[in-house]
């Protein structure tokens, strides 16, 4: 799965909330394997700063997922939720069961007998 991928995803477990652009560094690069050091030094920010987005960052993530996300597990827990996130849920039906069903329903059965009976 390439980062783009897991973007989506993202996206989509997130759904009102938007990454801002140090979270979206933070994720990209965290993806990509590298550390919040060297995350610090490429992006400008200072290590400590980048941290602790990276950790509220996790926090947001795992509230989402429903499961816990750290630096080290985000590709395996975003393998795990790909199938869930990526496909639509199924929404209920405005129609009750009994509503949906194509044959014709007999009518109810009345208690007397019918008009005209021979027997």
């Amino acid at each position: 799965m390439s980062v783009e991928e897991a973007l989506a995803i993202l996206d989509i477990a997130l759904q009102q909330e938007r990454l801002n652009d140090v979270q979206e560094i933070v994720f990209r690069c965290c993806w990509e394997g590298q550390t919040y050091a060297e995350i610090a030094d490429s992006a400008g920010y200072d290590p400590g700063y980048i941290k602790d987005v990276g950790s509220k960052l996790w926090q947001l993530l795992s509230e989402s997922l429903g499961e816990k996300v750290s630096k080290s597990n985000l590709q395996a827990v975003f393998r795990r939720n790909l199938y869930r996130l990526s496909t639509p849920q199924e929404l209920p039906s405005p129609l009750p069961p009994s509503s949906l069903s194509l044959s014709p329903q007999p009518p109810a059965p009345s208690a007397a007998p019918p008009p005209h009976c021979d027997w």
